[in-house]
């Protein structure tokens, strides 16, 4: 699987530079500027990130909107809470854990979970679009096995030391806990410095999560995606 590599980087900077210039801060006014009416795909994803914005699909009319909160909730990098239950489970060796072995998957599963709660905002396109992204190397799943049966996984998008989380899902209680668990300590050995969660949940609080203003987001943003940075799978969780 290639790694975005120097260039892509630059266009991404370059990228966010323009959007602040030709927006003003005003969040619809980056929305027309870069995207307008264009088809969802990878690049169009990529940029979207690069500059603050994630999608979300109406299922209903397949049309994707495009979200720029005033404020962003985020992990933080060293010292998230993982709670000791889901330690325990992570080292008595229950669950195998891995990396981008099963991308298509996870999607699906993700997607399959959304619906059923019906608040579905992965249409078929969108999974299609993760899916070229993760082809590119800009998407990763964390995958969890019992066995030879995939358990729980979660997905999200990565740039440079940028690591935005958009999913996940879990047949077995604990799964996804596990697997969620296994992606901080992942982020933390390999250097990034930005986890998006977007919004506060509960669990995501009890974790650390905190919100951060929109300027100063996109000030820590544009700091995360310079840095050159490959996710490897830690072997462990603290």
């Amino acid at each position: 699987m290639r790694r975005w590599g120097r260039s892509r980087l630059r266009v991404a900077r370059a990228l966010l530079a323009l959007a602040r210039r030709v927006s003003g801060g005003d969040s619809d006014a980056l929305m027309r500027a870069l995207y307008g009416a264009q088809p969802l795909g990878a690049d169009t994803l990529v940029r979207a990130y690069a500059t603050g914005l994630f999608p979300m699909a109406d299922e209903r009319t397949g049309r994707v909107h495009w979200f720029d909160p005033p404020v962003r909730a985020v992990l933080p990098i060293e010292g998230v809470q993982v709670g000791r239950e889901t330690r325990r489970l992570a080292r008595q060796g229950r669950f195998r854990v891995t990396l981008d072995t099963a991308f298509d998957q996870v999607i699906g599963h993700c997607a399959g979970n959304a619906r059923r709660q019906q608040d579905s905002w992965i249409t078929d396109d969108v999974a299609d679009a993760y899916r070229a992204l993760h082809r590119m190397g800009a998407a990763h799943s964390i995958e969890v096995w019992q066995g030879e049966a995939l358990v729980g996984g979660l997905y999200g998008v990565a740039i440079g030391g940028y690591f935005a989380g958009e999913s996940q899902f879990h047949l077995v209680n604990n799964a996804g806990a596990v697997g969620f668990a296994h992606l901080c300590a992942s982020l933390r050995a390999s250097g990034y410095l930005l986890h998006d969660v977007q919004y506060v949940k509960p669990h995501l609080s009890r974790m650390g999560a905190f919100e951060l203003p929109r300027t100063e987001f996109r000030h820590r943003l544009a700091e995360a995606i310079a840095r050159p940075v490959r996710l490897v799978l830690s072997p462990g969780v603290d």
